[in-house]
């Protein structure tokens, strides 16, 4: 494990005396909030209360306007309209939502498409939208892609046929000449930014309820799905994210589609309260994993069944997929780690190539991230082309590093921590030094330190359940609004010992004074030789409860010996 430095959050603003009584809040609550900029009654209220009559106007953003006219207008003249989307979660979520809503207004003339990932990679393909105007469709909507898709807009502009772009990616230099484009990053006064695909593609919907209120029920009924590709997409689950989350939530734990609920049963979570937890690491792998290895129209189809028993069938087939997945993505990471371990001492960069299944290297590339704190690149080998995926670490901009190596790339294209890129295979060596030098230049040894974020150091007899049940009204947790980590320092240790298969995981039982506690560090059981012999160790954590004894647990993110923490 690379050792962590510790940053221990500090604030200079503070919640009034007034706050803390309106909201009831405890004094490590309040700080924690201080620490989250929500510190006046309109932050607290929309953090603590928001809902649907919090959400910003959809006419705030850009384009929104010739957006719904055109949209409108399709639905009236009753046109044939193609959603295209994405593979992952949250394309996938974002065209169930329009298909959901829209298709008792035009059933029958509604169509999508969902590009495979291995055979055409992101984004729009002309090939598949003149199958679409062959097919009559007089209207095509982007989710979750298009921004940059200059040449295809232009191609369905010469054929007539209207375009609005729903996307929530980085804009390029140009822009695609569409009728409409709605992307909030192309909308500096609207007070969300950081919205996921899938909830531009709300946002539309939202905006198109204004015109056709008889819209907004079917809308409100989908809105687990919002939460779901929201979640997935790991975008900030602050403000209005927060807002559709938190819905999306509610909504989920008693869905009306009855393919989510399959998918809910299949995965085990039938009878629980649904959280941000289950949907990252549970249900959207299940989806995601489906456009990883096969096409990913399988999943949209799960979420659009209204047959329970074919939603059963596809549910259990997801569920080997992902199976599947987990071994491929297993075999890969065992490659790369070999690899790495063949090229010496790592550098400010990590960039591999291989013969890999391109629908894995991203989860790899995020795991390799996550264990040397390193930008990390990925890259697939097929004939004489090389298709990548890549993950960073904070200070790094992922995008603009590949936007200064433009000259040897075909394609790219996603965001600060994570992009997509493709290149010609005798570009490679090409590539790795563009990208080491962009690295070179930009990090310092100081941002390639890993650091933990303490928001508190607490005494261990402030453990308590009725801390938990403060915590708890901090969620939904996410990107933007993690679970806080809390530390305990100078604990002594009374007992160590290795759990799990091959002793992969760290028990501990620790004591301050006369309280002990349980400690469960996953993938900790490394540290055991050198916690032999020692009296006291510095832990940071998240505090959750066993669900095996109901008892209150600390669940590790970092152990230190006090002389060094």
């Amino acid at each position: 494990m690379r050792p962590k430095k510790w940053k221990i959050s500090t604030s200079d603003e503070h919640c009034s005396p007034e706050l803390i009584a309106e909201f009831g809040l405890s004094p490590i609550l309040a700080r924690i909030l201080s620490k989250r900029k929500i510190t006046t009654r309109e932050q607290a209220a929309l953090f603590f209360h928001g809902g649907k009559a919090d959400l910003p106007s959809p006419f705030l953003l850009d384009g929104m306007e010739a957006a719904v006219d055109l949209l409108d207008s399709a639905l009236e003249r009753q046109e044939r309209i193609l959603i295209y989307g994405d593979y992952d979660a949250d394309g996938i979520t974002a065209v169930a939502l329009l298909l959901r809503t829209l298709r008792p207004l035009n059933n029958g003339n509604i169509l999508y498409y969902l590009p495979k990932r291995l055979t055409e990679g992101y984004g729009l393909h002309q090939e598949a939208l003149a199958k679409a105007v062959k097919h009559g469709c007089r209207l095509v909507i982007t989710v979750d892609c298009g921004i940059t898709a200059v040449t295809e807009a232009t191609y369905l502009a010469q054929q007539g046929v209207g375009l609005i772009v729903t996307d929530h990616h980085e804009p390029g230099a140009q822009l695609p000449s569409a009728a409409a484009i709605i992307n909030p990053k192309l909308s500096p006064a609207y007070p969300d930014p950081h919205l996921a695909g899938v909830g531009v593609a709300f946002k539309l919907l939202q905006g198109l309820t204004e015109r056709r209120p008889e819209l907004e029920t079917g809308l409100w009924e989908n809105i687990d799905l919002v939460s779901l590709g929201t979640i997935a997409d790991v975008v900030p689950l602050l403000g209005e994210n927060r807002v559709l989350v938190k819905e999306g939530l509610h909504q989920m734990a008693d869905t009306k589609n009855i393919g989510l609920r399959a998918l809910l049963d299949q995965a085990g979570l039938t009878g629980k309260k649904p959280n941000a937890g289950h949907v990252s690491y549970i249900l959207a792998p299940r989806l995601n994993a489906v456009g990883r290895l096969h096409d990913p129209a399988q999943a949209l189809r799960l979420l659009l069944e209204e047959n329970p028993e074919r939603a059963r069938k596809l549910a259990a087939w997801l569920e080997t997929v992902n199976q599947k997945r987990q071994r491929v993505e297993g075999q890969v990471w065992q490659e790369a780690e070999r690899a790495i371990a063949a090229s010496g001492p790592v550098g400010k960069v990590i960039v591999l190539a291989g013969a890999w299944h391109p629908g894995v290297i991203g989860i790899v590339a995020s795991k390799l991230t996550e264990k040397y704190y390193r930008p990390t690149v990925l890259l697939s080998l097929e004939g004489e082309n090389a298709r990548g995926s890549g993950r960073s670490i904070s200070g790094f901009n992922l995008f603009r590093a590949l936007a200064e190596c433009a000259d040897c790339l075909t394609k790219y294209g996603g965001h600060e921590f994570a992009a997509g890129l493709e290149l010609e295979k005798n570009r490679l060596e090409e590539f790795k030094a563009a990208i080491t030098a962009v690295a070179e230049a930009r990090l310092s040894s100081e941002l390639l330190t890993p650091a933990l974020e303490v928001e508190e150091v607490i005494p261990v007899e402030a453990v308590t359940k009725e801390l938990l049940a403060d915590l708890a009204r901090l969620e939904p947790f996410g990107e933007g609004n993690p679970e806080p980590v809390l530390a305990c320092r100078g604990l002594d240790l009374l007992a160590c010992y290795g759990v799990g298969k091959e002793a992969k995981h760290l028990k501990l039982k620790v004591a301050g004074g006369p309280v002990t506690c349980e400690a469960i560090g996953f993938n900790f059981g490394t540290l055991m030789p050198e916690l032999a012999g020692v009296k006291q160790v510095d832990l940071a954590f998240n505090l959750e409860k066993n669900e095996w004894n109901n008892q209150l647990q600390l669940v590790l993110k970092d152990l230190q010996l006090p002389e060094v923490s």
